[in-house]
């Protein structure tokens, strides 16, 4: 099959033209879809002219290079001349016209000259050491040292060096002793396996990592306490939604927070599209749920944090109250029990809080226990408060009434936020509210939105 014409470009020849009686011969690729790709081969005695049409083996020819061809050609003569070319004009009279022509790239190639029985192609290296190699790795970082530190710099390295060397004639059992680092250091984590470790612990509740939607993110059955919302007045709360003269009943009452009976009416809110009737009333009894559970943490929050057994006191015939009853047990309690019933208040205690450590061991003579409840489960309290509200509210909230409401500040409760993937926004203008809200809509997971645990960052050592 015959090949060209060709537009050669040959830099190395002074002329920029091949030798007589170079010998051409081209090749196309037998590739799919690469066979406009060209290599071109001018043989003579002492070496060969290579090129190709192309830059690499996944571009066209035709993109390889742009070419023109140019001819300057006289459209008029001077005095006495003629567009024909006829002498005797002036030339600085004359007009001229360039003539560019495209070329195409597939026809255009430069030729490199390479000598005969020479290989051009980069040498395989399999002359390198292993770099997880602890000995070839010092040995690589000296030769660095040598070659490219200061004299300084390379006296300082030697005395740190000769600081850690550690003389094995000096050590009883120098063999035992590396056998006991070894087997000391076998279970030891990396900082990123210990990241990915303290993911799966943090300090959050229970949640989905893989879920795309807020209900199975944070699913409310998952709530430790989730059987005994059954003994709470969530019945009352989904009423008052529907008929003000309940709502303002339960506001006389005085039993339930105000900040509670100011998110009763978003239980009627229409928040449920796209279900049918019956998962809507379940979903309205679960945010009922989660709003009588809200009110037991709001309570529970505000406690002082320390919990004793006491004994009840005695009452007369008339129901005055008459001294401590020494023969009744002790009970447990840190609010009333119109609020929170008995059995749920130890249910939060056994939750929550933990035994003193001076009560770790209490004595035979029947003293009363002490609980206490530590910064990290007050820490996941608040979280669940967050979520509480997340959930009565169509998982946004104002962060700034609820920080109001915790005597907290808005900057304090940001890393809270961010603890559960929420999406901190803040209202324009100096007095805007900052809101926050859980953006789950089905494409993006819960891991995803959850912040990256990092190595936490170490002072820089000072220079000596």
């Amino acid at each position: 099959m015959t090949e060209g014409p060709f537009v050669c470009h040959l830099p190395s020849r002074a002329d920029g033209m091949p030798p007589p009686g170079t010998e051409f011969t081209a090749w196309r690729k037998n590739v799919e879809f690469r066979g406009q790709h060209l290599v071109l081969r001018g043989r003579t005695q002492d070496v060969d002219y290579v090129g190709t049409n192309f830059e690499s083996s996944g571009t066209a020819a035709a993109n390889a290079c742009s070419y023109f061809v140019a001819r300057l050609k006289r459209v008029s003569g001077g005095k006495g001349g003629s567009a024909k070319g006829g002498g005797g004009g002036d030339d600085d009279d004359a007009e001229y016209e360039l003539d560019v022509t495209p070329v195409g790239g597939g026809s255009i190639i430069d030729l490199q000259t390479r000598c005969h029985a020479l290989e051009y192609a980069s040498p395989a290296w399999d002359g390198a050491g292993d770099m997880n190699d602890p000995v070839v790795r010092a040995s690589y970082n000296d030769k660095l040292l040598k070659a490219f530190s200061s004299a300084k710099r390379q006296r300082k390295v030697a005395r740190i060096q000769a600081e850690r060397k550690v003389d094995a004639s000096s050590l009883a059992a120098p063999d035992a002793m590396r056998d006991n680092l070894v087997a000391a250091t076998k279970d030891e984590l990396d900082a990123k396996s210990l990241a990915d470790l303290a993911g799966q612990r943090r300090n959050i509740p229970h949640h989905d990592p893989h879920a795309t939607n807020p209900h199975d993110a944070y699913p409310l059955k998952r709530f430790p306490l989730y059987a005994l919302l059954e003994r709470t007045n969530y019945k009352d709360l989904l009423n008052a939604s529907k008929k003000p003269s309940a709502l303002e009943e339960l506001r006389a009452n005085g039993d339930l927070d105000s900040f509670v009976l100011d998110l009763i009416p978003k239980l009627s809110d229409k928040n449920y599209g796209g279900v049918d009737a019956l998962s809507e009333t379940k979903m309205k009894k679960e945010a009922a749920k989660a709003l009588a559970a809200l009110d037991q943490l709001l309570v529970f929050r505000q406690h002082k944090g320390v919990v004793s057994e006491r004994r009840p006191k005695k009452k007369d015939e008339d129901g005055n109250e008459d001294g401590i009853d020494e023969t009744a047990p002790f009970q447990l309690s840190w609010t009333h029990d119109t609020k929170v019933d008995d059995v749920t208040q130890r249910a939060y205690i056994d939750t929550f809080m933990e035994l003193s450590q001076m009560d770790a061991t209490p004595s035979q003579n029947g003293d009363p226990k002490r609980f206490v409840r530590s910064k990290r489960a007050t820490d996941l309290i608040t979280l669940h408060i967050l979520l509480m509200t997340l959930r009565v509210s169509a998982w946004q909230l104002d962060v700034s009434a609820l920080a109001k409401k915790l005597k907290m500040s808005v900057k304090d409760m940001t890393p809270l936020c961010r603890e559960l993937g929420l999406t901190m926004e803040k209202a324009p203008g100096r007095n805007g509210g900052t809101t926050a809200a859980l953006k789950l809509d089905g494409t993006k997971a819960l891991k995803d939105l959850l912040p990256e645990i990092k190595k936490r960052l170490q002072a820089k050592k000072k220079k000596e």
